[in-house]
């Protein structure tokens, strides 16, 4: 069985007044350290598969990269703890690092509050899509089955999932999934997100970013997180069940009798 992304561990496990050990996994974490035309950039703390996709979807969503043409070298190196990368062109780091809301303490170099994102689309959603794609995420998780305690996220084409990818922080996984979308050359826009973790502002600015119209959380946006959704034309949906969910932004795109 593959482990990648689930540490073994033993562990005490007690039912009732009894004990005994038990042999088990939890999520791995590791350090992800970020250079960019040969200076270290920032160090990322995430679930140690996909760091190439990581590291490519963070310089995207940052917009440090508008494609996979601005790279010439993208590479794991030391031990699976750095992604070392060289651009076309030279950057100059920002100044201003934002610790966000991340369940790992993530980072952007973004002002979300005075970035625009207007996200135009045509998509549509039936009611019933939304719960199902949600089923198949589930299903989908491979590591949280194995381990627990790590997010799942997803992009959808039509009613099949492209895309799942997952890590310990959230926002890992919104990069992770434009990494992989950049490097296959698949479209981001026009696409459904899925996600397992609550949806901050910071998310709906990589959402944005990835020019992405509905988002699908099992989980609650934050409150700015809907006030920038409804500036950007992105529909939020949050709490979705097996039969019902909310929608909190933009609810024209969720319409019966839609494919």
């Amino acid at each position: 069985m593959n482990d990648a992304g689930a540490h073994p561990i033993t562990y005490t496990g007690y039912f009732g007044d009894e004990s005994r050990s038990v042999r088990g996994v939890v999520p791995e974490e590791a350090i992800l350290t970020l250079h960019v035309n040969g200076q270290p950039l920032v160090s990322l703390m995430c679930t140690p598969v996909q760091q190439e996709e990581l590291a490519l979807g963070f310089l995207f969503n940052e917009h440090l990269v508008e494609s996979l043409a601005d790279v010439k070298v993208l590479e794991l190196c030391g031990g699976g703890q750095c992604v070392d990368v060289w651009l076309t062109h030279d950057i100059e780091p920002p100044r201003l690092r934002t610790i966000t809301s991340g369940c790992t303490g993530g980072t952007t170099f973004a002002d979300v509050a005075q970035t625009q994102h207007r996200v135009h689309s045509t998509l549509r959603l039936a009611p019933a899509l939304v719960t199902r794609l949600m089923e198949e995420l589930a299903r989908s998780a491979k590591i949280y089955h194995r381990s627990g305690g790590i997010h799942t996220a997803a992009l959808t084409a039509g009613e099949r999932l492209l895309h799942v990818v997952e890590d310990v922080g959230r926002h890992n996984a919104l990069d992770k999934l434009a990494g992989l979308c950049l490097r296959a050359g698949d479209d981001m826009r026009d696409r459904v997100l899925l996600t397992t973790g609550r949806i901050s502002s910071e998310m709906v600015s990589k959402i944005a970013r990835m020019e992405v119209p509905i988002a699908i959380s099992r989980t609650s946006p934050t409150s700015l997180a809907v006030r920038l959704a409804q500036e950007w034309h992105i529909t939020l949906i949050g709490y979705t069940r097996r039969r019902s969910f909310r929608v909190y932004t933009h609810p024209e795109r969720i319409v019966a009798g839609e494919s």
